[in-house]
């Protein structure tokens, strides 16, 4: 069956709602969480579940770790966790397959997030029975791309964490999130610096160092991304990814915005009650596990934008 554009948007929503309404596989159900603005800008929310009944993350030694089939992968989660089998068609349309098919192509698969962070937290999981490792390939961040172009929705963002930058399972994945609310990153315009071609980064006055690419639509620029990722991976560094429409540069016009973070690695077990820096958090969105910390962080935030 094909889904048309317009449809992607509402079938992870329905899906979503369908299954954290009828089976258990969640970890906890998400509610109301509490949120706060700082500044109109800064985006805090509240989820102390994820931080005390989420998967115990794994150890990881390396950012070219191999996919290792006796480890926790996607492949292993249950049936009820599955919100849809995709493959890419011709130009934009994606044709959904049965959820009983036999497996005799590559596919992709959506997933629910059984720790999410907010309402519809999803995975996105190119070629799921390939079992790749969490590198991405060109062909994963071609289908990243056109799943963001062909989903016409501003509130759509996918999130990618490499080894030692916060991912926490080894089995290529991107996250699927759907936030009303505007990131910081999705409008710093005027203070876009050229680099090269149509690679731009941040200036010192975004809280990090940030690259960012402009995506009109799917072309020669996707190489552009994919050899500056291809880079961090040769010299071993780790790296988030954040995929949002936002302003263009350039123009009045609405572009896909793709923002790499390089990082130093850590190489530490993912702490529960530490406050740990991904994709999310380097957007501007901050989701927070306790009251406290979120009390905390907002005057923090208050105060840095007031000094600086």
């Amino acid at each position: 069956m094909g889904l048309n554009p317009s449809e992607v948007i509402n079938l992870i929503k329905t899906k979503w709602d369908e299954i954290h309404s009828n089976t258990n596989v969640f970890r906890y159900k998400i509610a109301n969480e509490e949120k706060r603005f700082v500044n109109n800008k800064y985006y805090l929310q509240l989820n102390p579940n994820r931080g005390v009944k989420r998967r115990t993350p794994e150890q990881m030694e390396n950012i070219s770790q191999p996919f290792d089939k006796n480890k926790f992968n996607f492949c292993k989660v249950s049936k009820d966790e599955v919100m849809f089998h995709f493959k890419q068609d011709k130009g934009m349309i994606l044709k959904l397959l049965s959820l009983f098919m036999n497996k005799i192509y590559s596919y992709h698969t959506v997933l629910i997030n059984a720790s999410p962070i907010n309402k519809y937290h999803s995975l996105l999981c190119p070629f799921l029975e390939d079992c790749l490792p969490q590198i991405i390939t060109k062909d994963s961040l071609m289908l990243a791309v056109k799943f963001m172009l062909m989903a016409e929705n501003r509130d759509l963002r996918l999130g990618y964490n490499s080894l030692l930058a916060m991912a926490s399972v080894n089995h290529l994945h991107f996250h699927i999130f759907i936030v009303e609310n505007d990131l910081p990153v999705e409008t710093v315009v005027s203070k876009c610096i050229p680099v090269k071609g149509p690679l731009y980064r941040f200036e010192n006055t975004y809280p990090i160092p940030t690259f960012c690419f402009e995506i009109g639509s799917v072309g020669t620029k996707i190489d552009d991304v994919y050899k500056l990722l291809e880079y961090f991976l040769h010299k071993n560094i780790a790296h988030n990814m954040f995929l949002t429409r936002g302003n263009s540069v350039a123009s009045n016009n609405e572009v896909l915005r793709i923002l790499i973070w390089p990082r130093t690695s850590c190489l530490h077990i993912k702490q529960f009650d530490a406050f740990n820096i991904a994709c999310c958090e380097l957007s501007g969105w901050l989701p927070v596990y306790s009251k406290l910390k979120l009390c905390l962080l907002y005057f923090g935030i208050k105060i840095f934008i007031f000094f600086f």
